[in-house]
């Protein structure tokens, strides 16, 4: 079959297939047409008759009103009042387009309003002091009475009609129903039969297709490899070897009779090596590495000869003269094939600045010994001309009170205190320094234990400001016990003394162990353990200013006068170090007046 016999096919069998639809559309719009026709007449019939049943119920109520003067007779009247309008404006929207139904429905309307009007008459006149009927109702009853009758044939007449339509639109809906599946079935029985008598014709013609142009798609496949690998081939020689800054040298290996490495051949070298070896790529390729580098070092050789036996890589720093200049190289050897690629990478730069940073590292450690000796010796020193000072005002004011006026008492006194706070400031600092000098060896550490003693240690504080301390199971932690110790007593000294006037202090401690990443994330430091232990010593006191949170860890730093809380501004430096010391990190967090948060974490021994 050609494809002029299969276009014709497919065009006779598109142009039925149209009809079909084509008429299948005009069923399924006729048949919902019918639908909407009984659908509409449904409910006329429906409002029609809840309008008559609701003037009933209004008929019965004011009768039974007349009868026992009950008001709640009169419900269902009151209830038709409100109901009865909205119907028939249902029942209008539904007449349009009908002008007899429309007359039948204006009036049915008229005569519902002329019962109302009745109604309310009778109500009206109703009011009497015996059962006896008046006249004047009789008559309004008589004429309720014959209007109702002609509500219920006008309603009748419109009941009666509209089920008339509804028979005939329900013959005719019958039909299109039964239609429409026929002709369902006839478009889809020979829509599968074209889709299938198509794409069998479409698949003999793909696969003849297919088999004549099998061997022009191989050839052209294979071609397109081929220019792949040559397009690789070209870009690697031209980014690796031309461009790189480092020297590549590729190697085959020189074999004597009995198998063993002698020598190694240039197989190729790039532009950076012919550079740094002052020839060209031809001399290299038509000599040996020994011919080149008659005085290479024979322990390199070796070296060499294993990477090729072993396959393992060899990497070395070696300084090199270069145009009477001493250079220092990265050397690295890795196997490739029967042989070896070497490159050399200059690194002088780097060994220059490691060795000035090996220098400054030197140098920086001397001097800080040098200050924190000078800070311990100060420190020392200084205490015993403090003593002094205060024992001979300690003289003064018990032996010559009686001579000294007071004047010169508070002068006395403002030197004790001056040399108190000295003393205290001189502790702080050799605290500091032993910090900074400790030699002793991390431990593992009950954080529960050890809290337990520094709870005892401030005993006092916490008695005499009624502080509250809560902490919970706390992990085990890896560190020097003496300082860790140190670290916490700072810490929770600090918040019992921060405290809010007229408030008791509240300090909580909590504890987890959290991940190597973790740590990373929270305190952007280089972690050196797998997992660490974050504590959290959070208070209620005074709080301060989070832009100082830095500022509070340095030496000397108070963010309040010593009128306000006494201290030198060392303790927190103290447990910065303590935690440089025990390879941590920590931080604060706080709001004014919201109370303060020490995170930090140590290493965990879990």
């Amino acid at each position: 079959m050609n494809l002029t016999r299969i276009r014709i096919i497919f065009t006779v069998i598109l142009v039925v297939l149209i009809s079909l639809c084509f008429l299948t559309y005009r069923n399924l719009d006729s048949y919902m047409k019918e639908v909407a026709k009984v659908r509409h007449t449904n409910e006329i019939i429906n409002t029609t008759q809840q309008i008559l049943s609701s003037i009933k119920d209004a008929e019965t109520g004011h009768r039974g009103f007349q009868l026992s003067d009950d008001k709640d007779y009169l419900r269902p009247y009151d209830e038709a009042l409100v109901a009865i309008p909205k119907k028939f404006k249902v029942l209008d929207s539904l007449s349009l387009g009908n002008d007899i139904l429309r007359r039948k429905v204006d009036t049915l309307g008229l005569l519902i309003n002329a019962q109302f009007q009745i109604i309310s008459r009778i109500l009206t006149t109703s009011k009497r002091n015996n059962l006896i009927l008046q006249p004047g109702e009789l008559k309004l009853l008589a004429d309720g009475r014959a209007n109702m009758d002609s509500i219920r044939r006008m309603s009748n007449e419109i009941v009666f009609s509209e089920q008339l339509k509804m028979v005939e639109a329900l013959e005719n809906e019958g039909g299109f129903k039964d239609l429409a599946p026929a002709t369902f079935l006839a478009t889809a029985l020979i829509a599968c039969g074209a889709v299938f008598l198509l794409f069998s014709r479409a698949v003999l013609l793909i696969q003849d297709r297919d088999k004549k142009s099998n061997e022009l798609s191989t050839a052209l496949e294979s071609l397109q490899k081929e220019v792949q690998v040559r397009k690789f081939t070209q870009t690697l020689l031209r980014n690796v070897w031309d461009n790189s800054l480092d020297v590549i040298q590729v190697f085959g290996a020189i074999r004597n009779d009995a198998g063993n490495i002698t020598d190694f051949k240039f197989v190729i070298a790039n532009k950076a090596a012919t550079q740094l070896l002052n020839q060209t790529e031809e001399y290299l390729l038509n000599h040996t590495l020994l011919d080149v580098y008659p005085n290479y070092e024979d322990d390199l050789i070796e070296e060499y000869k294993k990477v090729v036996e072993t396959g393992n890589t060899y990497k070395r720093e070696q300084q090199f003269e270069v145009a009477n200049e001493s250079r220092w190289f990265k050397l690295i050897a890795v196997r490739f094939e029967d042989g070896l690629v070497v490159t050399f990478s200059d690194i002088t730069e780097e060994k220059l600045n490691e060795f000035r940073i090996q220098k400054f590292t030197k140098e920086l450690k001397r001097s800080n010994e040098d200050l924190e000796q000078f800070a311990f010796v100060a420190s020392h020193d200084l205490q015993e001309p403090l003593r002094k000072i205060r024992s001979f005002g300690d003289r003064l004011l018990s032996k010559y009170s009686s001579v000294i006026d007071g004047v010169g008492q508070d002068y006395i006194d403002r030197m004790q205190s001056a040399a108190g706070r000295m003393q205290i400031l001189i502790e702080d600092l050799l605290a500091f320094s032993r910090v900074t000098r400790s030699h002793d060896l991390p431990v593992k550490i009950d954080l529960k234990i050890l809290l337990e003693e520094v709870l005892e240690d401030l005993s006092d504080q916490i008695k005499r400001e009624e502080a509250i301390i809560s902490f919970s199971q706390l992990p085990t932690v890896l560190g020097i016990r003496g300082q860790v110790r140190r670290l916490l007593q700072n810490i929770i000294s600090n918040g019992i003394k921060f405290r809010k006037a007229e408030t008791n202090p509240i300090v909580s401690i909590t504890g987890k162990i959290i991940s190597a990443e973790e740590a990373t994330t929270e305190f952007s430091i280089n972690a050196e353990f797998d997992r660490y232990v974050r504590l959290e010593v959070a208070d209620n006191g005074i709080g301060f200013d989070e832009k100082y949170a830095e500022q509070i860890f340095n030496v000397f730093q108070r963010l309040h006068g010593r009128m306000e809380f006494e201290g030198t501004g060392i303790g927190l430096a103290i447990c910065r170090k303590i935690i440089d010391n025990n390879k941590g990190a920590i931080k604060a967090e706080s709001r004014e007046g919201e109370g303060s948060r020490f995170i930090f974490i140590l290493p965990s021994v879990n």
